[in-house]
């Protein structure tokens, strides 16, 4: 039986259950991957993560993560940077909005950061929709972010602050 660690609107976050990632990695159409890289990065980064469902179901539908990000020396620099990823058969049902929902209200419920962030490919418009209507706010264009299928892609930044959900 899965840990649910929040639900709401028929869909819930829980922790992943043994083989779930693995299923969701070999499951995914890829569409919005980077491209592989061997270099290693300045630090690795502590990736927390859950899995979206359907709560009547227990239907697997995708997965949320969450890493820290810093911009200064103190923890009240700090943010959330989250992301989501949902099976192809997923989309288009709302668990997209409802599990961004979910995650905000989940982290600002269990740590003491202030700000929340993501950030998705300037073509990815469903993705935009669902962090709008999660409640976060478009920030800016991060111009050549990421390198996905050999061409550097620009990225739209998008954020939340505790205050904004008050």
């Amino acid at each position: 039986m899965r840990r649910l660690l929040a639900s709401g609107g028929g869909f819930g976050l829980a922790e992943p259950a043994e083989g779930e990632v693995e299923r969701l990695r070999a499951e995914s159409d890829g569409a919005f991957d980077v491209d592989p890289d061997s270099r290693p990065t300045s630090r690795p980064v502590d990736l927390d993560r859950a899995v979206v469902i359907d709560v009547a179901t227990g239907e697997l539908l995708g997965d949320v993560s969450w890493h820290l990000v810093s911009y200064g020396p103190t923890r009240a620099c700090s943010a959330w940077n989250m992301g989501i990823g949902l099976l192809p058969s997923a989309r288009g049902r709302g668990a997209g909005v409802a599990a961004l929902r979910l995650l905000v209200g989940h982290l600002f419920a269990t740590t003491d950061l202030d700000r929340l962030e993501a950030s998705t490919d300037v073509s990815n418009l469903p993705a935009q929709r669902a962090l709008a209507g999660a409640g976060l706010r478009r920030e800016g264009v991060a111009r050549g972010a990421q390198l996905r299928g050999g061409e550097r892609r620009d990225m739209v930044l998008y954020g939340v602050l505790r205050s904004d959900v008050g």
